[in-house]
């Protein structure tokens, strides 16, 4: 996941001056980072990662921030984030290949991500290893799977914490449902991993362990259930494997059901759906998205998310949406649509 092309104000105004990250004097790559998310998701990632402590700045593709331990609070805290990549310098482009053999002899061995726009320039480092939203417990998927963090994303987007009941009515290999268990459970994705910047030097094991147990600390019971359903008996046996291997069983209902017979708890809460879109998945995608009209109509005070890859589709959801943002979904433009039944 690349960085924005053009070149923004730094969070505390542009600078002539090279900028250099500061903070903790023995790794000073920790304190200024981008974090890239699904296009549409910027302002939810940047709520996110302010709750982390950080000062952000939305941009186009993703969130500029900055604060003490900003790389290993957005590794290990942000569920929304698709990359993290720690900012190393920016500067006069005229410096730049001087702040690359800097950069180099400091990391030895690494790939520098540059970006020039004009006269300023900047180069950062992959700070994950690997994709962020990769969670680890998704060894199976459906045909059509959702990236984590864009459920995630989503989920955030809705407003759901896990403080009243979460429907997904056509929950796939399940990715959506167990990111709800995950949020409701507040469990922080990056718990059981490990990243590059671990072995970076300069890292002190000891600063991210303290992260890591605090984070831990925050682990709860969820107060409310996690209900996901799916009329295609293959997909719940393949979203039951994924819930365990994501430790969420014990608090994660998974059913073979069509959304047109669906009973949804008395409390009002949360769903959020991703019903298929004609694209790739071959079905009765008609049926299937009359099903989820036929729910919508018994979810009064519910708020609704759908993921629609098809206004003509979208059409036959009963109500108007009171939002819509453009997201991109597998590669795919689509619309993501907030209804308040």
């Amino acid at each position: 996941m690349s960085e924005p092309a053009q070149m923004r104000p730094r969070l505390a105004g542009s600078s002539r001056k090279p900028r250099l990250p500061v903070g903790n004097a023995n790794a000073p790559w920790g304190d200024w980072i981008f974090a890239a998310c699904s296009p549409g998701l910027e302002p939810v990632l940047a709520r996110e990662l302010s709750e982390l402590g950080l000062s952000v700045r939305p941009v186009e593709g993703g969130v500029e921030a900055e604060g003490e331990e900003a790389v290993a609070l957005a590794c290990l805290g942000s569920r929304i984030a698709d990359a993290v990549k720690a900012r190393l310098w920016e500067g006069d482009t005229r410096d730049l290949s001087e702040a690359k053999r800097d950069a180099q002899s400091r990391f030895p061995g690494q790939r520098l991500e540059v970006r020039r726009c004009g006269a300023r320039s900047a180069v950062s480092i992959d700070a994950v290893g690997g994709p962020l939203y990769k969670r680890g417990w998704r060894s199976r998927v459906g045909v059509a799977p959702l990236r984590e963090s864009l459920a995630a994303g989503l989920l955030r987007s809705l407003g759901y914490d896990g403080s009243t009941p979460f429907l997904d009515p056509m929950c796939g290999s399940g990715t959506i449902a167990i990111e709800a268990a995950l949020i409701a459970a507040g469990r922080a994705p990056g718990l059981d991993r490990r990243y590059a910047f671990e072995s970076w030097p300069g890292h002190e094991a000891s600063r991210t362990a303290a992260l890591r147990s605090s984070f831990a600390a925050a682990v709860r019971e969820p107060a409310f259930p996690v209900i996901g359903a799916d009329r295609n008996g293959g997909a719940i046996r393949i979203a039951r494997r994924n819930a365990a291997a994501a430790l969420v069983t014990p608090f994660i209902s998974l059913e073979r059901r069509d959304a047109a017979s669906l009973e949804p708890p008395s409390t009002p809460g949360v769903c959020l759906a991703n019903p298929p879109y004609g694209l790739r998945l071959e079905t009765d995608v008609a049926d299937a998205w009359r099903a989820l009209g036929t729910l919508m109509r018994r979810l009064g005070g519910w708020r609704v998310g759908v993921l629609s890859g098809s206004p003509r589709l979208a059409a036959r959801l009963p109500g108007t949406p009171v939002s819509a943002i453009d997201v991109r979904n597998g590669g795919l433009r689509c619309e993501y649509l907030v209804y308040r039944p």
